[in-house]
Formats: structure tokens, C-alpha cells, sequence
């Protein structure tokens, strides 16, 4: 569940506009988190988590009567019925092609990416996981983003 802090931390800060409150929303997320998994188990921890910290947020926001915050949320957030469906296809076919880049990619170089890219651990922890000089991690980031763009590029939408 920890992995998903970084990411749960810039979600809120861009709810609330407030590095400091997203920090504490996301701690008390974590924590409302931990004594809901007590009772039942959780099937998708990544998705009950920001659905916690966006409710926390929300909550927060009425208490200090910020309206101006839920306009902000429903413009973010709210679509056209028509367009709905295409972006979630589109994001869909967008993240799958990631998924099958990545699998073309040697395993030192997917490791360093997804380290980096994804979950967002700076070039020196990497280094020091990996057990990799840094300039190391910087040549695999390097090698790995020219080849997804590669085959992103080289491959049809329809056959990804």
C-alpha cells in the first residue's frame, strides 16, 4: 500500500492546492485505510485509496467552506456524456500499449524505468537499490525511454 503515497500525495496537493494539508489527508487516508483492511479485505487498495483521500478532501472543504475548492473538482473532473467513453478507451488503449512496450524491454531497463518513471524513486535510490553507479541508472532511463518511444511509435494502435 506504501507505494502508492507519492502519487496519492500529488493527487491531493492537486485537489487542495496545499503541499502541507495533502501530506496530512494522505496520512489520515492511510490510517482510515489500515482500520477499514481490518474488517474486510480490500480488493483494489490503490483505487479505495484515492477514493478515501478524495472524500477526506471533500469533507475538509465543507468544513471550512470552501466552495470555491468543489467548483474546481466538478470542472476537473466532469465531462460531455459523449466524451466519457472515449477517453476511458483511449486511456485504456494508451496504458495497455505502455504495458506491451514494456515487456519488449530487457529486464534491467524495465526495472530502472518503472522505478523511476512510475513510482517515482529518484536516480540516486535507484543507484543505491539496484546496487548501480548513478550514471548507470541514467544510461538505462535514457535507453529505455528511446526504446518505448520506439516501439510506441513503430507499432499501430490497432495491433497494441
Amino acid at each position: 500500500m506504501l507505494k502508492y503515497y507519492k502519487e496519492l500525495v500529488f493527487f491531493v496537493q492537486k485537489l487542495v492546492g496545499d503541499k502541507e494539508l495533502a501530506i496530512d489527508i494522505t496520512q489520515e487516508t492511510y490510517i482510515k485505510t489500515l482500520e477499514k483492511s481490518k474488517e474486510s479485505p480490500i480488493q483494489n487498495e490503490r483505487a479505495f485509496l484515492y477514493k478515501v483521500a478524495r472524500n477526506i478532501a471533500i469533507d475538509l472543504s465543507r468544513k471550512e467552506k470552501n466552495r470555491h475548492f468543489i467548483a474546481y473538482e466538478e470542472e476537473e473532473y466532469c465531462c460531455e456524456k459523449q466524451e466519457l467513453p472515449y477517453e476511458m478507451v483511449l486511456e485504456n488503449a494508451k496504458q495497455e500499449m505502455l504495458l506491451k512496450a514494456l515487456e519488449t524491454l530487457p529486464k534491467h531497463l524495465k526495472q530502472v524505468f518503472v522505478l523511476h518513471v512510475i513510482e517515482g524513486y529518484s536516480k540516486k535510490e535507484i543507484a543505491a537499490m539496484m546496487h548501480l553507479n548513478l550514471n548507470s541508472v541514467q544510461k538505462y532511463i535514457i535507453n529505455a525511454t528511446a526504446k518505448l518511444s520506439d516501439y510506441i511509435q513503430n507499432t499501430p494502435w490497432n495491433e497494441a
